[in-house]
This record gives structure tokens, C-alpha cells and sequence, in this order.
């Protein structure tokens, strides 16, 4: 990359070594510190300057004009000692936890919920400080001080809003000053004041960080600041709005490389997922995924070498920079080295990493308004343990799960793709896919509605499922689905099941589709929804009702399960149930195979493997200046259960290139490189062994010509 390129826009390998009791920090040897780090093979870091064991309570290791005691300068000391190794320095600042003694002194500063209790259960014990309240002017007089020294940016952890607030006086005044009314007494989606209220938390998280970047930039203009952002998961529970965030942030990181409790739970590709959604909501500004060393929430045992090498490569191989973190007495262990390992990797190949674009002609749609106004599983983060309990339940439809289910099915068929939100669904940005991709998206506004149908209409193609279009962006119900001339149905009565031994059976065999599925007979989704005929093909129909087991399968009704639609010069494949959430769940193949057939009917690939498990993820990213193609191979092949202690070796993957002119290929990981034959199909290379990671690097490569 250039020289003159700004250094956070270069591939980064960020540490977070966790410094956080008084008693470390007394006898921490700053040179030592900075040293560790640098032969771990990091460039950047994460520094803590507060005491925030059990929560902040003024204790601060630099000079500052808000702490109640500063047992040492540690701040002052190790920034010389960082410089000297190349290692720039960012200042982990919390800004959501305070120590319950420490806010007993300051209680207006606390969020409290709606019956005016303090919300004093963050992590087990920990009050959280709302935005709105003076404790705001309080931090940005730390950020001040903190720029008075040479430090190359603030990492600002929160601020967040509870799920249960705000209530204090400060949201109460600003909410009716604003709104003109009071907030909502309790959680009501139907309710317009409840939805403005989770507008409200959304825009003065904003206008927090907004305002914090100017106490620093004022001060070192050459600094930069952002913050802990949302993963691919619902926002509105902790209110941080990455969209709304960009704007006055340098920087767009998340959490996407936590890992709680029961590994088996947890998607294997859950860094790729949050970096994908990262760079679509970035503006084209870096992004970094955050790697948790531990198996959280057991935050002081890490987990195993393979797994952390898994969390790092599905990282690097979606375009983010790593951030590893972990505490400081495990720095020596198996897992740290492993990420030690990860980092030197990087830097030796940072030519090949840096400045990278993805390429992938299939879109996939993550709905923001979706996951906050319909229904979506919340998974357990640091900032939302309450997970699941956060759910807004009702009978059928799980937007988040559908997700997963969605991703993994294409994953699994080595289908490259890209995430889009509803920012990034523009009519110059669709004109790059030949596929889009709805799972679920229920909520949609009338605009969207209009790109999506010219999309379709203008020869691109999509597939939705279940009620894609049935409410508007605020998540109430239409009497229609907004896209029903592109699914070829109107909506029916609504849903129907659950289904929980029920058939549906193929009638369509010989299309694109539907090709070469084991059987005509398919197990339903657990819902499905009642559609109106419109002039879509049904390709498959619901089997009545299954009284019992064991008992003779009732006849075809006549309600389609899958319906096939051509709209205008494009296409539509719509699934008339939760058929993703039920992929989820079961991991049914011929349904992963139905995605598959379709995909490979209408999308163009620009590469295929062979000899290669569902369980290895492709990515496809580019180098245009440098004209170069990078192949990442991910392989998840483990031992059936999680952690991973090793992975399984595949032998000799067959990569097909669909496309002409490449005469040089590079595995950067082995290190060699590997020779094009020419068959049939298009040029053809073979790896040898493919351990955790391998990154394939194919030159010449034109991306325009594709």
C-alpha cells in the first residue's frame, strides 16, 4: 500500500493485553510490556488507562483532571517504549461500566429503568452511565486529558443502553423536548412513542460519539477514535447504530470474534459473518473484528490453538484486521502464541492483504429493520447477556436464525457472496449482483421495495422466503407483500403450522432449481406461509396436513411451497415458509441444495472446487491496482464438537478458474508456488494440503473483464 496512505487504512494487528488492577499496573515494567507485544507480532494496540476491574471508579493511570487517584503515570512511561517498537497506541476508554460503590456517588448519572429503578446488573454488578446525563461531560474531560499525551487514538468500549433503559431525568427532559410527549411506559412494538424511543437511544449514542471526537480531534486532529460496534446481530437492545456511528468515527469494529459458553452454538464463520456486514456499513473505512483469546464468559481460559487460528484466518479472509484480546498473565500461553503465529503471517504478506475489495456477484440481505422490528433472536454478547431473553416472541418467524440458516447454506456450497443492509440496497450498488438474497426480510420500505423490483425487472434476480415484504420498515403489517408482482403470489390468510412431520412434494422436477434433489418428497418447513396465485410456477406444493406418524401421506393441497417468477427480464424463486429458519435447525440437504442449483443457475462464479467439504469456506477478493484475484480457503473440518483442537487436513482441493489470461498462482501459506494446468472447465490448480488457512494468489486478474 502507499506510503501516504493514513496508517489505520494499512493491515493492522491490534493487542489488547489486558492491564487492569492497580496491582499489575505497580509493578508492569513498561518496556518489557511493549516488548512482549511486538515479538507477538502485533503493530497496534488497545491500552487500558483506567482501573475497570468490577467497573470504572476513578482510579486512572495518567494525569487527569476526573480521577480520584492515579497510582502511577503508566500512560506516560509506555508510549515512548511502544514508539520505539513501532507500535501505535489507542487507548481502551470505558464508557459503560462504572464500580457500584464508585456510582452511589454520582446518581444522576445512572441509567434507571422505567420504574425508576437503577440498572445496577451489568455483568453480574456494574451500573451503566447514560449519554444524556452529566456524567457525558465528566468523560469527555478524561478524553481531553488523555490527548494531551502521544497517543495515536481512543478505542471507546460503549456507550451502550441497557436493554431495560433509559428513564432518568436527563432522558425524560430530552425525550418530550424532542418528541413532544413522555416516554413509553413499557415495550410496545405497535406503539409509535416506543419506536420513537428506540430511535431516540439510536441517535443520542450518536451524537455521544460525535461530540467525544470532537473533545479529542480539537485537541490531536491526527487521532483517531471509534467505538464497539454491532455484529451481524439485532442493535436496538444496546442502541449502537453502526450506520448512524460512521459518520464520526474513523474506524467500524465489533464483537464478532467472541465466543460464549457452549462453542456448538455459535456459527463457525461468525467472524467472516460480522466483517461482511463491517465493510458494507463502513463507508469505506477500515474495519476490525474483535477476537476474544477466551472462551467467554470463562474470560481467563483460552480457548485452543485451532480455534483462535479459525477466528483470526475467517478475519483476515473478509477483509477486517484482528484485535486479539486477552488477559495479560495468559500472554505466554498456547493460544496467545497461535495468534502470535496469525499476526507474523500477516505482516509477511500484507502486500497481498491490504487494499483489498470483495468480489462476489451474489448479495445477500441483512434487514436492520428487520432484526429491530420484527422478530429476532438477540445471541448473548457482552453487552446483551441476557440473549435469547431479549427475543420479541410470536408464533412463526425468526428473522436472525433465518439469517444463520441462509448464510450457512451457501457457505456450505462454496458460494462466494457479499452482505448488503438496506443502505448499501441501491440501484448502482444491485447492478453489480446477478443475485439477491431475502431471508425473511419482512420489514421493507416502499423504496426499497421500488429498487428491489427494477432490480429484478431489469434482468437481476432474486430469491425471498416466507414474508419478505409483508410489513413496512416499522414493522407493520401490510395488507400485501410490497414485492408480490415480483414473488408471482399476494399474500393469503398468513401462516400456517407449526408442521412438524408434514411433506411437501416436488412437482417441478426438471427445473433449475430442483434438479437432482434425493427425493420428490421434502420435509416441510415448521411454518408456511398462504400465498394468492399470481402467475408464478409452482415448482413444489404442500402436502395436506399429517395426522399422525405412520400413517398414509394425505394428498397435495393446494397451497405452493415453492413458486418460480419471471418478472419483467429477471427472476424470482420465492420459498413460501421459514424454509432458512428450518435449514438452521435440521441442515436438510436438498433444501442447501435448492439454494445451490439456483444460485449456479443465474449467478456467474468466477471459481469451483473439487475434492473440497461444505465445511470450507471460500472468499473472493481482489487487488485492482495490483491486478490480482486472492482465493481465502477456510476450513472448519474439525472433530465434530467445539472447541477445536485440530482440524482435518484436506488433501489435494481442486480449484477451477472460470475465466482466462492467469499465469502465475501463489499459496502464500505453504509458501509455494503451484502450477495452472488447463482443462475443460478453465485453468485448474491443485493445494496440496490445506491445514486451518490458505490464501491463493492468482495474477494476472482483471475484475472489469468479470
Amino acid at each position: 500500500m502507499s506510503e501516504d496512505k493514513a496508517w489505520w487504512h494499512r493491515v493492522l494487528t491490534i493487542a489488547d493485553i489486558g492491564v487492569y488492577a492497580v496491582d499489575d499496573v505497580l509493578r508492569l515494567d513498561a518496556a518489557e510490556l511493549a516488548e512482549m507485544k511486538k515479538g507477538l507480532g502485533f503493530n497496534a494496540e488497545h491500552l487500558s488507562c483506567s482501573d475497570v476491574y468490577g467497573g470504572d471508579k476513578g482510579v486512572f493511570y495518567f494525569k487527569t483532571k476526573i480521577a480520584e487517584r492515579v497510582p502511577r503515570d503508566f500512560l506516560g512511561e509506555y508510549l515512548p517504549e511502544a514508539k520505539k517498537r513501532g507500535i501505535r497506541t489507542l487507548i481502551y476508554y470505558n464508557v459503560h461500566w462504572l464500580q457500584p460503590e464508585f456510582a452511589k456517588k454520582h446518581q444522576d448519572w445512572l441509567q434507571v429503568d422505567a420504574g425508576g429503578h437503577i440498572i445496577d446488573n451489568l455483568y453480574g454488578s456494574g451500573c451503566a452511565p447514560c449519554v444524556n446525563s452529566p456524567w457525558r461531560d465528566w468523560s469527555f474531560q478524561g478524553i481531553r486529558d488523555l490527548a494531551a499525551y502521544g497517543i495515536d487514538g481512543i478505542f471507546l468500549d460503549g456507550p451502550i443502553f441497557a436493554p431495560a433503559g433509559c428513564y432518568c431525568q436527563a432522558c425524560r427532559g430530552l425525550f418530550q423536548d424532542r418528541y413532544g410527549t413522555d416516554l413509553p411506559a413499557k415495550q410496545d412494538w405497535g406503539d409509535p412513542t416506543w419506536r420513537n424511543f428506540i430511535e431516540f437511544r439510536y441517535d443520542t449514542i450518536a451524537e455521544y460519539l460525535r461530540d467525544a471526537a470532537r473533545a479529542l480531534k480539537d485537541v490531536r486532529p491526527d487521532c483517531v477514535i471509534y467505538m464497539n460496534c454491532t455484529g451481524l446481530w439485532p442493535a436496538w437492545p444496546a442502541a449502537r447504530s453502526n450506520r448512524r456511528l460512521m459518520a464520526h468515527q474513523d474506524i467500524l469494529g465489533a464483537e464478532g470474534g467472541f465466543l460464549y459458553y457452549d462453542l456448538r452454538t455459535s456459527p463457525l464463520w461468525k467472524p467472516g459473518m460480522a466483517a461482511k456486514l463491517l465493510e458494507t456499513q463502513s463507508s469505506g473505512k477500515p474495519t476490525v473484528v474483535f477476537i476474544a483469546g477466551a472462551n467467554k464468559g470463562w474470560d481467563e481460559y483460552l480457548l485452543p490453538p485451532t480455534e483462535t487460528k479459525l477466528l483470526y484466518a475467517d478475519t483476515i479472509a473478509n477483509g477486517a484486521s484482528p484485535w486479539y484480546g486477552i488477559p495479560l498473565h495468559c500472554a505466554k500461553s498456547p493460544g496467545a502464541l497461535a495468534a502470535g503465529e496469525m499476526n507474523h503471517f500477516i505482516m509477511r504478506n500484507a502486500d497481498y492483504l491490504e487494499g483489498t475489495v470483495p468480489l462476489a456477484k451474489v448479495a445477500l440481505f441483512w434487514s436492520d429493520r428487520t432484526a429491530d422490528y420484527y422478530r429476532a433472536t438477540v445471541p448473548v454478547t457482552d453487552f446483551t447477556p441476557q440473549g435469547e431473553r431479549l427475543e420479541k416472541r410470536e408464533a412463526a418467524g425468526n428473522f436472525y436464525t433465518g439469517f444463520l440458516g441462509c448464510y450457512e447454506a451457501m457457505t456450505r456450497s462454496h458460494i462466494p457472496f457479499r452482505i448488503l443492509d438496506e443502505e448499501a440496497l441501491t440501484p448502482k450498488a444491485l447492478r453489480a449482483f446477478d443475485l439477491l438474497v431475502a431471508p425473511n426480510c419482512a420489514c421493507l420500505s416502499k423504496s426499497k421495495a421500488r429498487t428491489i423490483a427494477s432490480y429484478v425487472r431489469r434482468g437481476g434476480n432474486l430469491v425471498a422466503s416466507f414474508e419478505t415484504s409483508r410489513y413496512d420498515e416499522n414493522g407493520i403489517r401490510l395488507e400485501d407483500f410490497s414485492l408480490s408482482e415480483v414473488l408471482g403470489v399476494g399474500a393469503g390468510k398468513g401462516t400456517f403450522g407449526p408442521l412438524k412431520l408434514d411433506y411437501m412434494s416436488v412437482i417441478d422436477p426438471g427445473s433449475a432449481a430442483t434438479q437432482g434433489l434425493s427425493s420428490a418428497l421434502l420435509p416441510c418447513p415448521t411454518y408456511g406461509m398462504e400465498t394468492i396465485p399470481m402467475g408464478g410456477a409452482p415448482l413444489a406444493m404442500y402436502r395436506e396436513k399429517m395426522p399422525a406418524r405412520y400413517v398414509n401421506l394425505p394428498p397435495v393441497s393446494n397451497k405452493p411451497a415453492i413458486v418460480l417468477n419471471e418478472y419483467g427480464s429477471g427472476s424470482c424463486l420465492y420459498l413460501a415458509g421459514n424454509f432458512f429458519e428450518h435449514y438452521h435447525g435440521y441442515h436438510n440437504p436438498d433444501y442447501r441444495k435448492i439454494i445451490s442449483n439456483w444460485t449456479r443457475a443465474v449467478a456467474k462464479m468466477l471459481v469451483s472446487v473439487g475434492n473440497c467439504p461444505s465445511s470450507v469456506e471460500i472468499v473472493l477478493r481482489g487487488q485492482p491496482p495490483k491486478a490480482r484475484l486472492l482465493v481465502h480457503l477456510v476450513n472448519f473440518t474439525g472433530e465434530m464438537t467445539r472447541p477445536m483442537e485440530s482440524v482435518v487436513a484436506v488433501r489435494d482441493l481442486k480449484l477451477t478458474l472460470h475465466f482466462e489470461g492467469l499465469e502465475r498462482a501463489k499459496a502464500l501459506c505453504i509458501g509455494k508456488e503451484l502450477d495452472l494446468q488447463q482443462t475443460e472447465d478453465g485453468p485448474t490448480l491443485s493445494i496440496p494440503r490445506l491445514e486451518e488457512y490458505e490464501v491463493v494468489a492468482l495474477e494476472p486478474f482483471d475484475a472489469r473483464a468479470v
